[in-house]
């Protein structure tokens, strides 16, 4: 199953969903800029999750398919190794990916989370199998995600080669050399068995810069948005 904006909630932090026990926040640009983010930004969303900022885990994110699990015997260590998606099974931690054309994907499980960034490198390095099976190592059955603002096919030209990398997705290959990454990763969702999908179908590039960050559109000088799960 898959569904549009309907069943997210519009908040002036972003959009949020909840489903079930996951809890899936997207931040807009006007909730600030999470590459270096102030203090009233992350002050946002604390007051969405209620979990302070000591509860967070986030990585060095570096386009791969890395998924990182913390459990009772760690303390989230924001930024403290190289991956690009966080897993846990805590409640009072809240798992966050940085994007700005990326996806933020996020997975909910029984009684786990997973976020995920999600660009064409970590995508076709295999992020999204990897997030779901961190969730199964958690032994939460991934039942929904939830995916947030990025590039999309309405806006998204690339290089012949990077097509060639989708080829077995024909659904995501639109005119002009452009790409749906969303179409990808809903393609990717569904195989590992995830049985309901929201797309929140907002594409980055041709949105306000009031709205959402945009690394293409603004030729790299820009911010970061955060997608973030955690259980209620």
């Amino acid at each position: 199953m898959s569904a549009s904006l309907a069943p997210f909630r519009s908040e002036p932090a972003g959009l949020r969903l909840t489903a079930g026990r996951a809890e899936f926040l997207f931040t807009n640009a006007g909730a600030g800029d999470y590459a270096a983010p102030t203090r009233e930004a992350f002050e946002t969303v604390e007051h969405c999750c209620g979990i302070a900022r000591s509860g967070w885990v986030q990585s060095e994110q570096v386009h791969g398919a890395t998924v990182t699990v913390t459990s009772d015997d760690q303390d989230p260590a924001p930024h403290s190794s190289p991956a690009d998606g966080q897993a846990t099974s805590l409640r009072g931690v809240l798992c966050a990916v940085r994007t700005a054309d990326c996806l933020p994907v996020l997975i909910g499980g029984d009684d786990a989370v997973a976020a995920l960034h999600a660009g064409w490198r970590g995508i076709a390095a295999g992020v999204v199998d990897s997030g779901i099976a961190a969730l199964r190592k958690l032994g939460a059955r991934p039942a929904v995600a939830a995916i947030g603002p990025g590039a999309r096919g309405c806006c998204y030209e690339v290089s012949e080669q990077m097509l060639d990398t989708f080829t077995d997705y024909p659904d995501a290959m639109k005119s002009g050399r452009k790409l749906d990454l969303a179409v990808v990763a809903q393609a990717q969702l569904e195989a590992a068995g995830v049985g309901t999908i929201y797309d929140c179908g907002i594409c980055t590039i041709c949105s306000s810069p009031n709205d959402f960050f945009s690394y293409r559109r603004d030729r790299g000088e820009t911010g970061r948005m955060l997608g973030a799960t955690w259980l209620s």
